[in-house]
C-alpha cells in the first residue's frame, strides 16, 4: 500500500509570485515541486493574440498537463508543492475564457481528474492588486505575456476572489503580497514562510 502524499498548493493570479514562493519553500522544506506548465503550452502565444480562437485548446492543455505532472509526482514523492492548481484552471481561467458549450466539454475532463488526484492539505493564496500584478508581469518580461491586458487581469482577479471565497476542499491562508519588494516579489520571504508554518501548526493540518 502506497504512503499518503502531503501536498501544499500555491495559488494566485498571473504575477502574484507563485513560482518564486514555490521554489523558495521547496528549498527550505526539501519538498519536491509540480511546476507551472506554461512554458510547454504550444497554444499560449496564440491564445494571448486571439483568445476566442485558442481558449479551449490552451485550457485543455493546461488541465491535462498539470494533472499528468501531479499524478507522476505523487508516485515519486511523499511531499509536494503545487505551483497553481487544477481548481484554478477550471474555476478561474476556464470559466472566464470559455463559452458555455466549450466549458461543458472541458468540465467532463476536469471532473475525471478531480477523482484521480490527491487534494492539497492546505492552500496558500497569494493576493495582489491589479496594478501590482501588471507591474510584475511587465518586469519579468516574458514575451508571450506582452499582450496581456489590464482588463483581463482585473477579470481574473474578480474570478479568483469568487473562487477562493467558496473553496472548501482544503484550509486556505491568504497572503497580501502588495507590500513585498517588486523585483524579488518576496523581499521578506522568511516572514512569509514563518506565516505559512504558523498557519500549518495552528490548524493542525494532517
Amino acid at each position: 500500500m502506497s504512503k499518503p502524499v502531503f501536498l501544499v498548493a500555491i495559488a494566485g493570479n498571473i504575477g502574484a509570485g507563485k513560482s518564486t514562493l514555490t521554489k523558495y519553500l521547496s528549498e527550505q522544506w526539501h519538498f519536491d515541486t509540480v511546476p507551472e506548465p506554461e512554458a510547454k503550452n504550444p497554444f499560449l502565444k496564440d491564445f494571448y493574440k486571439n483568445p476566442k480562437r485558442w481558449a479551449l485548446h490552451s485550457q485543455l492543455f493546461f488541465l491535462t498537463e498539470r494533472a499528468k505532472m501531479q499524478k507522476k509526482a505523487e508516485k515519486n514523492s511523499r511531499y509536494l508543492i503545487l505551483d497553481r492548481t487544477i481548481y484554478e484552471d477550471a474555476e478561474v481561467f476556464a470559466k472566464l475564457v470559455l463559452s458555455k458549450n466549450e466549458y461543458n466539454v472541458y468540465k467532463r475532463v476536469y471532473d475525471f481528474f478531480l477523482e484521480e488526484l490527491t487534494p492539497p492539505n492546505f492552500v496558500v493564496y497569494l493576493k495582489a492588486s491589479v496594478p501590482t500584478l501588471m507591474e510584475r508581469i511587465k518586469r519579468r518580461g516574458r514575451l508571450y505575456e506582452r499582450n496581456i491586458k489590464k482588463s483581463y487581469i482585473k477579470k481574473l482577479d474578480e474570478k479568483y476572489d469568487e473562487w477562493i471565497s467558496s473553496f472548501k476542499i482544503a484550509p486556505v491562508l491568504t497572503i497580501d503580497t502588495d507590500k513585498y519588494e517588486i523585483f524579488s516579489l518576496f523581499n521578506d520571504i522568511d516572514e512569509v514562510r514563518e506565516r505559512i508554518e504558523k498557519f500549518f501548526w495552528s490548524k493542525e493540518i494532517k
